[in-house]
């Protein structure tokens, strides 16, 4: 996954999430403040959020699973002048030099966890990686939206150099959406290029995802409607989760 839809991510118009997220998490933070200018930006992908907080000042590592998103994030960094820490990782293996105060988990990365045990597993991963009474920020896309929203829907986008066609389906006995994404790209000559990725992601509940947490010793601090400090409803889309460390005793 996330391979030749790499290379055109940002263009395509996901950047427009990062983007919007790092305003929320500005808020996010004066709410919940990290212990430290520290911090982990897990499956950072083109490396939009862990840029923004290294020009910040803060000390930031950033892993993903695809060497090509982060082949995208070096070069951005390059290009700003900006250094970042990057590293290819299984987020379920997840190593760090140090612990840092922060980790954030954003755009639904953690719904490629494909069951409760993967979830736990990570999120151990990232209690190992925290400082006392350091903070998880993590977003997770809900049943209703994979069911509901996503559904059995084909979905169509088209931009100035990226075409793409997005076929979802929902598996009510597996809990599980798959969504057959085929891209066209513009090459230099004018004619197009097609790719082709699966991207399969799976539905948690509230009581898993605070089991998952408990079991991983992190204590939720606040479960909002993603981009609000509403708290979630039955028709939730996208929720934002706030955990944090346990301190020193």
């Amino acid at each position: 996954m996330y391979e030749r839809y790499a290379e055109v991510y940002d263009e395509s118009g996901q950047i427009g999430f990062s983007l919007r997220m790092l305003e929320y998490l500005d808020r996010v933070l004066e709410r919940f403040p990290a212990p430290g200018l520290s911090m982990l930006d897990l499956a950072c992908g083109t490396g939009t959020v862990a840029l923004a907080f290294a020009q910040r000042g803060w000390e930031v590592y950033g892993v993903d699973a695809s060497e090509s998103m982060l082949q995208r994030a070096r070069a951005k960094a390059a290009q700003m002048g900006q250094f970042l820490s990057l590293s290819r990782q299984d987020m379920r293996d997840l190593v760090l030099p140090r612990p840092v105060a922060l980790v954030t988990c954003l755009y639904d990365s953690l719904n490629y966890m494909l069951s409760r045990p993967d979830v736990t597993r990570v999120l151990q991963r990232v209690s190992r990686a925290l400082l006392p009474d350091g903070l998880l920020v993590f977003d997770l896309n809900t049943r209703y939206a994979l069911e509901q929203l996503w559904g059995n829907n084909c979905f169509f986008s088209e931009g100035k150099n990226l075409a793409t066609v997005m076929d979802s389906s929902w598996d009510h006995a597996r809990e599980l959406s798959t969504v057959h994404a085929v891209g066209f790209v513009r090459q230099q000559d004018g004619l197009y290029e097609r790719f082709d990725e699966e991207h399969v992601e799976a539905a948690f509940g509230d009581r898993e995802v605070r089991a998952a947490l408990s079991d991983a010793g992190l204590v939720v601090e606040a479960a909002f409607e993603c981009f609000s400090f509403d708290p979630p409803l039955s028709d939730s889309s996208r929720l934002l989760w706030v955990a944090r460390k346990a301190g020193n005793p």
